[in-house]
């Protein structure tokens, strides 16, 4: 797919949003700048003691029946840690408590009426602590293919099954719970005509509440993303694709911050159905506007743009990934265990920070060379960078039990994580590293 260009937003115009009743002007306010441009060029090392008043490691318990799989990730949510990984052609939740004991794993991949496919995508439920599994396949009513989701409580038993909403044209797909009443869903990436909406609110008796709006995208990007497939339809009628750009969303407290790839505005819808534009990403003449792609890749090009992927915010501060290309001051190799042998991949990543009560920016330095992160100076572990931060602030990391002796092997490592040192096997479960953030 090819890699797309952002606008930078240095005037935001008024849009205007439609719920499903009426007409919502859009929420204006103080927009607050994030200013990547001015840190081009610069950037320092950024110690965890900076964000975080303290920082613990729980060992994973390691049984036949919790060991952890591959492209492991974990998030830590209402008191529980939860660790989404792979097996096979599986995916699975491990669920541990807070002191890494292993409860259960939750996999309800099958054809049953409680069960999911293999492709469903799977959230943790940020308010009940339970899982909501979306299902790609779609089911099909009133020869109207659906999409539909499933919801289990905290202990993996079935609830319900809700079909999603439906929207024309496209369609809703995924969803996150925003409060005990309301959910959101991000449209899809193509429909048969262009989208009108890039995503919607319902309540939990399936009526859409709000519409996201589109957001701006320059006709350059629109020309790129739109695809025309002819094939045989019926008696050979040509069928036309409209691409978009789904967006990013993320549940913060009890908000929802919104954002896309077309645009660098952050926008927030909260739980009263106001919908404003909250941060905006200056990146200066680091924006891309040409349409000639064949020299951009991941490593060169001359613009630098968000990885959505990896945004995460807590009450104090944002986090993101930028992929900085011919900008990158800090270039680095990363190597990953291919089936053979071990993969070569050049990087150009370099994390920054933006503290919400003071307005800086900051892009983040390697504390060693490689390893993207804070540097762990409160008990000496790996560099850290969160993969997630619940919503009372408990940001958090895992590390291969490899990872962790490989660092105690060069770094004096100190407290619990030293203790845990001593027990740990290099075939045992991952490590989990918790910050409570500042």
């Amino acid at each position: 797919m090819k890699n797309i260009r952002f606008l930078t937003v240095v005037v935001i115009a008024l849009l205007t949003t439609i719920s499903c009743k009426t007409d919502v002007e859009l929420q204006t306010g103080e927009i607050k700048v994030i200013d990547l441009a001015g840190a081009v060029g610069g950037g320092k090392i950024v110690n965890i003691s900076d964000v975080a008043d303290d920082i613990k490691y729980v060992a994973l318990e390691t049984t036949d029946s919790s060991l952890i799989g591959e492209r492991a990730r974990v998030q830590v949510e209402n008191g529980r840690i939860y660790v989404h990984s792979r097996k096979s052609n599986t995916k699975d939740i491990k669920v541990f408590d807070i002191d890494g004991k292993y409860l259960f794993t939750f996999n309800r991949t099958g054809r049953g009426p409680e069960e999911y496919s293999r492709m469903s995508k799977i959230e943790i439920d940020n308010v009940t602590g339970g899982f909501i599994a979306f299902d790609i396949i779609p089911s099909t009513s009133n020869s109207k293919s659906l999409g539909h989701f499933k919801e289990y409580d905290k202990h993996g038993n079935y609830i319900k099954t809700t079909i999603m909403p439906v929207i024309d044209p496209g369609r809703l797909e995924t969803v996150k719970r925003f409060s005990q009443t309301l959910y959101i869903s991000p449209v899809g990436s193509n429909s048969t005509a262009p989208m009108k909406i890039h995503g919607a609110a319902f309540d939990t008796l399936n009526n859409i509440v709000f519409e996201l709006p589109l957001t701006e995208v320059p006709e350059y990007i629109i020309n790129e993303m739109q695809e025309e497939i002819i094939g045989i339809e019926g008696l050979g009628k040509e069928r036309k694709v409209f691409y978009t750009l789904p967006p990013t969303i993320e549940i913060i407290k009890n908000q929802a911050r919104i954002f896309s790839l077309s645009n660098d505005t952050i926008f927030t819808l909260d739980q009263k159905l106001n919908y404003y534009p909250t941060y905006a990403i200056n990146r200066g003449k680091y924006v891309d506007t040409s349409p000639d792609r064949s020299n951009i890749s991941y490593v060169k090009g001359n613009h630098i743009n968000l990885d959505p992927e990896s945004y995460v915010e807590s009450t104090r501060f944002i986090i993101m990934d930028f992929i900085m290309r011919n900008f990158a001051h800090e270039p680095y190799d990363e190597y990953i265990q291919g089936k053979n042998r071990v993969i070569t991949v050049p990087r150009t990543n370099c994390y920054g920070i933006y503290d919400k009560q003071t307005g800086f920016f900051n892009l983040m330095n390697q504390s060693v060379k490689g390893k993207l992160g804070f540097r762990e100076d409160l008990k000496n572990g790996p560099p850290f960078i969160p993969a997630h931060i619940s919503k009372d602030d408990f940001a958090s990391a895992l590390f291969s039990a490899v990872q962790i002796i490989e660092h105690a092997e060069v770094y004096d490592v100190k407290g619990e994580l030293k203790e845990i040192l001593s027990k740990l096997k290099d075939t045992d479960n991952p490590v989990v590293a918790i910050a409570r953030f500042k």
